[in-house]
């Protein structure tokens, strides 16, 4: 049998009629060259290689008891500038990510794109083979990641993005907005400290800044850094002796059992961000952060298309830069970020205060209905069934009505959901109703 060869082309548009005449597309190879958007060495081969295998065991890894992890995918975006690199754990609840800055990029053109791809086992075998002298190549494209070491040459093919991710990106974002640092360590003092974390692993602590140090206590309080299941940091443990500081973040306290936290290692010319969720048990997507911020006012699903067009431009944007561009009040600057991030369009990046770009091909109005919480408060404000009243407004849900009434400066509900969580879990749906019928009313008046 003759040997069989596929030659693969790439058009730049379909062929079609045009005016009356048959206009047939062309291939090139300049075209063929324009899907890849980042191809070139960098400058710190062993973080490289550190910082992929921390995210391929990120994205392997079920921290849940008595589970095991199913891939390594993570998501590779280019902006222009910089390479960002994203992994989710199986468990949902551990987020890594490395920033490779200009300079780690040996100052090789970045164009602009996002992948997702498997770290199967030999590209694992091969990274954990790097040596501080060794040349890494790095070649990014719509389709592939392949990486060149001094053992050859190894193709990681585009794979589909998980849903789950989705929920869970989205998630992380609306986490990260609200973190501060809170404390910053040298490289080698950070090695102890993780090693103390992960010798009370599996519980709640509460990290205290403490002059240079820190100190631990089992309560929260103002500048603390709750530390939940700390074993969950190990994959920063291999590169911790290649950083230069670690920093650790948090939002401010409110009492709440437990946290979101940040632990950022710098390494110069790149970065390293793991945040990790409240407990094993609960991983970022259902937390429900999100929608709280969709409830900030404004048209959510059409400032989010402003907002896209804004970072199409410039994928780097703060909130205060988007509200002087729009003219748009923090609350709804908030609410746009919260909508875009509904179909994983935008990062947030807590050492920089801003969010990036992470074009997915997932439509907004059409990702937000995975959120069942969301699903539902929609079909709930579409029916009718959110009245408003002078104490709030009566919800309508099955055979009982609720009341959504505010309290402080948020909304509380009477039914039993929220009753259990206190908001801490984001809000019922019969909240997100009473928001969106509030917020529609607002506008059509």
């Amino acid at each position: 049998m003759p040997e069989t060869s596929v030659d693969t082309q790439v058009y730049p548009r379909p062929s079609g009629l045009a005016g009356g005449h048959l206009a047939l597309a062309t291939s090139t190879p300049e075209r063929i060259r324009e899907q890849t958007f980042y191809a070139g060495f960098v400058r710190t081969p062993r973080v490289v290689a550190g910082g992929l295998l921390a995210l391929a065991d990120i994205a392997g890894a079920d921290f849940r008891p008595a589970r095991t992890g199913r891939g390594r995918d993570p998501v590779v975006t280019g902006d222009g500038e910089r390479l960002r690199l994203e992994a989710l754990s199986t468990c949902g609840g551990v987020y890594g990510r490395l920033d490779l800055d200009p300079a780690e990029l040996q100052d090789a053109p970045v164009g602009r794109g996002t992948t997702n791809v498997d770290v199967n086992p030999p590209l694992y075998q091969a990274l954990t083979r790097v040596g501080g002298q060794d040349p890494l190549r790095l070649s990014v494209g719509a389709d592939e990641l392949s990486v060149g070491t001094l053992d050859g040459r190894i193709v990681e093919k585009r794979v589909p993005l998980p849903a789950r991710w989705l929920r869970g990106l989205a998630e992380v974002a609306a986490h990260a907005l609200p973190l501060d640092a809170r404390l910053q360590l040298p490289a080698g003092r950070a090695v102890t400290l993780l090693a103390e974390v992960s010798a009370r692993s599996r519980q709640v602590r509460w990290l205290m800044p403490a002059g240079p140090g820190w100190r631990f206590t089992t309560r929260p309080a103002p500048g603390a850094v709750c530390v939940a299941d700390g074993f969950r940091l190990a994959p920063l443990r291999p590169l911790l002796p290649l950083a230069r500081t670690l920093t650790l973040y948090s939002p401010p306290a409110t009492g709440a059992p437990a946290q979101v936290s940040g632990w950022v290692l710098d390494f110069g010319t790149a970065r390293f961000t793991l945040l990790l969720s409240t407990a094993t048990q609960h991983g970022f997507a259902g937390d429900g952060r999100l929608l709280a911020d969709l409830g900030g006012g404004g048209d959510p699903a059409g400032d989010a298309e402003t907002l896209d067009g804004l970072l199409a431009a410039n994928p780097v944007l703060d909130r205060p830069a988007v509200a002087d561009r729009t003219g748009w009040d923090r609350s709804r600057v908030t609410a746009a970020l919260a909508a875009l991030a509904t179909a994983g369009q935008v990062g947030y990046d807590v050492t920089a205060a801003s969010s990036f770009h992470r074009p997915l091909p997932y439509r907004a109005d059409l990702v937000a209905a995975l959120h069942p919480r969301l699903a539902a408060a929609r079909m709930l404000a579409t029916a009718g069934q959110v009245v408003a009243t002078a104490d709030g407004f009566e919800v309508v849900s099955g055979e009982r009505t609720y009341l959504v009434h505010r309290r402080g400066d948020e909304h509380a509900c009477t039914c039993a959901w929220w009753a259990e969580h206190q908001g801490r879990r984001g809000p019922c749906k019969h909240v997100v109703a009473a928001v969106i019928t509030e917020r529609t009313g607002e506008r059509d008046a």
